[in-house]
C-alpha cells in the first residue's frame, strides 16, 4: 500500500514539475570559450536529466564488475561500510552455492540424515522460498510424509516435472488409504508424463497383482520387460499370472491362447495342478481327447489329484459301467499310492452308480486315510444300498471330522469348487491350493 502511495506521488511530483517548466520556459544562453550556445529551459532539463541517468547506469554497471573481479579496487573508490555489505553478500552466496553441492551430492546418495543438516545451514545463507521449499517437499517424500510433500508440491502446479512429483505423492496417499483403483488412476497419468517412470510401473503392477488385473499386468511387462520386475514378478508369481490368463481364456472359449499361457506357466513350474486342469480341458474342448488322456496319465505318475480322475472318468462318461471302471483301474496301478488309487475307484463307481463297488473300495481307503469327504461318501453309498443305519452312522462320524474341499484358501480356510489367484473371501494372493 506505501509503495503505491510512493509511486502516486513520485509521478505527480515529476508530472507538476515539467507543466510548470513547459508554462513558464524561458531563454538559456551559454558563453564558453568563445562558443555561443542558446536553448530553452526545458531542452537544457532533460539533456541535464539524460546525463544523470547515463551517470547512475554507468557508474552502478562498474559498481558490480568491480565488487566481483577488483573487490580491491571498489574499496578505493567507494566507501568501507558500503564495500562490507557488498563483500558479505557475495561471500554468503558462495558459501550457499558451496553447501547446496554439498546438500545435492548428499541427496543424490540417499544420505537424507546428512543432508537435512546441510539444508539447515543452506536456508540460513540463501533466502530463495521456493528452493527451499522443494526441499521440503524431498525429505517429506523421502520420510513418507505425502501431504506434507503434496502441499509442497502443489505450490509448483505450473511446472510439468513438480506435477509429477505431485502426483507421486497422491499416489503414496492413495496406496496407504487402500484406495487402489485411485492408486492405479494416478500412476497411469504419472506414466503419461513419464512414461519411462520404472518405479511408478514397479508400484502399478504390485496393484494390479493385487486386484488381479492379468491382462493389464502382462501389457506393463511387454511394455517395460519382465527384468524390470524382478523383485515384483518373482518365478511363482509368472506361473499365477499365466495360469490366470489361461483361465481367463478358457472362460471365453479361447482355446488355443488358453494352451499357451498354460505352457508359459508349466514352463516354470510343470506340476502346478491348476495350469495342468486348464490345459487338459482345452485339449478336450478342441477335440483332442487323446492328448488330455496323455496328459492326466503323466501327472497321475508325479501326484496323483482326485480332480484328474474326475476329468479323466468324464472322458468315459458315454462308455459301460465295466469300461468306466476298468479305465479308472487302469488309472489308479500307475502310481503306487494305493490309497489314492482306492478313493479313485470308489469315485468313479459311485459315479457310475456301482455301489457295492464303491464301498468296497471306500472302505479299502478309509484304513489309511479318515477324512470328512470319505465318510459322507460312504453313508450316501450305504443309503443307496439300502443301509439306513449305516447311512446316518458314517454321515455322523463325517460331521465330527474337519471340512474339505476341492480347492481351499490356506490363508482363512474358505473352499472353492475352482482355482483362482485370490480368494475371494479374505483377498490373499496365491492362497487357493488343491485339497486331496
Amino acid at each position: 500500500m506505501f509503495t503505491i502511495l510512493w509511486y502516486i506521488f513520485l509521478v505527480f511530483t515529476i508530472t507538476t514539475s515539467i507543466v510548470w517548466i513547459i508554462e513558464n520556459n524561458g531563454s538559456l544562453i551559454l558563453n564558453w570559450l568563445g562558443y555561443e550556445i542558446q536553448t530553452d529551459i526545458l531542452t537544457a532539463t532533460l539533456i541535464f536529466a539524460f546525463f544523470l541517468v547515463s551517470i547512475a547506469l554507468i557508474s552502478y554497471i562498474l559498481t558490480r564488475l568491480l565488487s566481483i573481479k577488483f573487490p580491491q579496487l571498489l574499496k578505493l573508490l567507494f566507501k568501507k561500510s558500503y564495500t562490507r555489505k557488498l563483500e558479505k553478500i557475495i561471500s554468503n552466496h558462495h558459501k550457499g552455492f558451496e553447501t547446496l553441492s554439498r546438500l545435492l551430492l548428499a541427496i543424490e546418495v540417499d544420505d537424507y540424515e546428512s543432508a537435512k543438516k546441510i539444508h539447515k545451514d543452506f536456508s540460513k545463507q540463501i533466502k530463495y522460498k521456493n528452493l527451499n521449499n522443494f526441499f521440503e517437499a524431498k525429505f517429506a517424500l523421502e520420510n513418507n510424509d505425502f501431504d506434507i510433500s503434496q502441499k509442497y508440491f502443489a505450490q509448483y502446479d505450473k511446472n510439468p516435472h513438480a506435477k509429477i512429483l505431485l502426483l507421486k505423492s497422491k499416489l503414496k496417499i492413495a496406496i496407504n488409504n487402500n484406495e487402489d483403483a485411485k492408486a492405479i488412476e494416478l500412476a497411469k497419468q504419472i506414466l503419461v508424463l513419464k512414461k519411462d517412470s520404472i518405479k511408478t510401473a514397479q508400484e502399478l503392477l504390485k496393484l494390479y497383482k493385487k486386484n488381479g488385473n492379468w491382462q493389464s499386468i502382462k501389457s506393463l511387462i511387454n511394455e517395460f520387460g519382465a527384468d524390470k520386475f524382478k523383485e515384483e514378478l518373482q518365478k511363482r508369481d509368472l506361473v499365477i499370472l499365466n495360469t490366470s490368463l489361461a483361465h481367463e481364456a478358457l472362460k471365453n472359449k479361447k482355446y488355443f491362447r488358453a494352451i499357451k499361457y498354460c505352457k508359459m506357466a508349466l514352463s516354470s513350474d510343470n506340476q502346478f495342478l491348476p495350469a495342468n486342469e486348464i490345459l487338459i480341458k482345452s485339449w478336450i474342448k478342441l477335440g483332442f481327447k487323446f492328448k488330455a488322456i496323455s496328459i492326466i496319465k503323466n501327472l497321475w505318475k508325479e501326484n496323483p489329484y482326485i480332480i484328474l480322475v474326475e476329468i479323466y472318468d468324464s472322458l468315459y462318461r458315454k462308455a459301460s459301467l465295466k469300461k468306466r471302471i476298468y479305465a479308472v483301474k487302469k488309472l489308479a496301478i500307475l502310481n503306487s499310492d494305493s490309497t489314492i488309487g482306492n478313493i479313485a475307484i470308489a469315485v468313479v463307481s459311485y459315479r457310475a452308480s456301482a455301489f457295492q463297488v464303491a464301498k468296497e473300495f471306500l472302505n479299502l481307503a478309509l484304513v489309511n486315510e479318515k477324512t470328512q469327504s470319505l465318510y459322507r461318501l460312504l453313508a450316501y453309498t450305504e443309503k443307496h444300498l439300502g443301509n439306513n443305519d449305516e447311512f446316518l452312522k458314517n454321515l455322523s462320524i463325517s460331521k465330527t471330522l474337519p471340512k474339505n474341499s476341492n480347492y481351499i484358501c490356506n490363508n482363512c480356510g474358505h473352499s472353492s469348487s475352482k482355482w483362482s489367484a485370490t480368494c475371494e473371501k479374505c483377498s490373499s494372493y496365491d492362497s487357493i491350493q488343491w485339497n486331496n
